[in-house]
């Protein structure tokens, strides 16, 4: 799908161009809604009395924990290593329209979700395509929620699943079937408690992971600091015209190096995708654009942070 038609991909261009239409219409709401975003985020409009499962915060570490993970470290070098520098900088452009995006797929998910007898919360695209397109839209619903199984076993585990496995083999000579079946056992523990397990850990897992990560990439950032101009100079430089000249890597096409940081850029924060609304669906609230700009920090933290930081620190160090 991301190689179709070989001129231009279809699917980089639809991304970009709903992500710059979203932008455009929500008048860059990314930026306007920011501090209002914060402060939902810290609880400023919490109330226990909303039907959901998850508080704000709890719903964005639980999406955060789906997002946070190889695509920021394996998925940005490999960006690198195909598309050059350059393919950081698209990476920034799809995080920026994907904020709008994500923001706009999870407002939706809260205005159209359902609230079971139970009183827990179902949504995602699959209820906002058929309640909010109309029942005769109720095939491509059920399509979505077909894909979306497909795409969770796929990109959402076994990617994540092998590279884990496969390097802790690599350095440690454990078996990748003891490595898997252990990884197993511990994501079934907290899913099969349900969402509310699933927000309790997520929401103190997810900021210690990101923290020790960035802390990590800023110390090595720290020990470079001579090499960053350079180095964020050659990735505006390189994001507009082929970068052959600049080092070895495969492509040194602006198609080839466009299509390897948008593609990476969505594997990294998933927006548009549809599976963070599934998540932010089961926030506590009766405003669904209050989750809805909650839902946009995602590719901020994901992307913008998180993927530079390791972008940088690779081209910094000299590695690539």
């Amino acid at each position: 799908v991301w190689g179709w038609p070989e001129v231009f991909p279809a699917l980089v261009g639809l991304l970009l161009v709903t992500g710059l239409i979203m932008t455009v219409t929500l008048r860059f709401i990314q930026m306007r809604k920011l501090k209002h975003s914060l402060d939902v985020i810290r609880g400023k409009y919490d109330d226990p009395e909303h039907d959901g499962d998850l508080s704000h915060f709890q719903a964005l570490t639980t999406a955060l924990s789906a997002t946070v993970g190889i695509g920021n470290i394996a998925g940005v070098a490999t960006a690198l290593h195909y598309g050059g520098p350059g393919a950081l900088f698209w990476m920034w452009v799809t995080a920026v329209f994907g904020m709008a995006l994500k923001y706009a797929e999870c407002t939706l998910a809260i205005k159209y979700r359902v609230i079971l007898p139970d009183g827990s919360a179902s949504g995602g695209p699959m209820y906002y395509i058929e309640k909010g397109l109309g029942s005769k839209w109720k095939w491509l619903a059920v399509m979505f929620a077909a894909c979306a199984v497909i795409s969770s076993f796929g990109s959402g585990n076994s990617i994540q699943a092998f590279t884990v496995a496969d390097q802790i083999r690599a350095d440690l000579g454990v078996p990748t079937w003891v490595t898997g079946l252990v990884t197993a056992s511990l994501v079934a523990a907290v899913i099969l408690g349900g969402i509310k397990r699933i927000g309790n850990v997520t929401s103190k897992l997810v900021p210690y992971m990101a923290a020790i990560y960035v802390v990590g990439g800023l110390v090595v950032l720290v020990m470079n600091i001579g090499h960053i101009p350079g180095v964020l100079s050659e990735i505006i430089t390189s994001a507009f015209r082929p970068a052959a000249q600049i080092g070895g890597f495969a492509g040194g096409t602006f198609l080839f190096m466009l299509t390897w940081g948008v593609k990476r850029g969505l594997f990294s924060n998933e927006s548009g995708q549809g599976s963070a609304p599934i998540a932010h669906a089961a926030a506590k609230t009766d405003e669904p654009v209050r989750e809805g700009v909650v839902a946009m920090m995602g590719p901020m933290i994901d992307t913008l942070i998180i993927c530079t930081i390791t972008g940088l620190v690779i081209l910094s160090t000299g590695v690539w």
